[in-house]
């Protein structure tokens, strides 16, 4: 019996490494995990193309929304994706907002369908979220896509400023 419990217990332990966003990655992983019809260019400091991205108004709204119902989901839920932030209070009532965002650098992922942008945004002083937008083509606006969380012991969606700035797809 103890054998098919340990089997089920590898078992399990493998299928979830092989699944789950491994988070652990240095600035030359940046790339490592993309999708084979994508391609990656190298990471930079923000520019006028980042900027144009990372503080377009449907981006930034989109971000800022998120941070908020993940604020809200660590209070109810326990979660820890943004509970270095410390937007909530002893309520679970929001108590403050996000009123510094600054993106810092990004890469953009090209693919058939257009351009990923993933952006590392400072929203306090040393601490920052990793973001990714998708722009259809030139024609388009961009738009948000998604923030990327890792386990809460490892700091959720919050990232000290300057950590790896990697692919995520999720």
């Amino acid at each position: 019996m103890q054998s098919i419990i340990d089997t089920a217990r590898n078992a399990a332990s493998a299928v979830t490494s092989s699944v789950a966003p491994a988070h652990h990655h240095s600035e030359e992983d940046h790339a490592k995990s993309l999708p084979a019809d994508a391609t990656a260019g190298p990471i930079k400091s923000i520019d006028e193309e980042g900027l144009l991205v990372f503080e377009d108004d449907a981006v930034r709204h989109g971000v800022l929304v998120k941070i908020r119902k993940l604020a809200l989901e660590d209070e109810r839920h326990g979660l820890g994706e943004v509970a270095a932030l410390n937007l909530t209070d002893a309520e679970g009532e929001i108590k403050k907002g996000i009123d510094y965002y600054h993106p810092k650098r990004y890469f953009t992922v090209t693919r058939a369908t257009g351009t990923d942008y993933i952006g590392e945004v400072e929203i306090e002083q040393g601490k920052s979220i990793h973001i990714r937008a998708h722009k259809a083509g030139a024609a388009h606006t961009p738009t948000f896509h998604s923030i990327d969380t890792r386990p809460s012991d490892e700091g959720g969606a919050v990232f000290k400023t300057g950590e790896a700035l990697v692919w995520f797809d999720y």
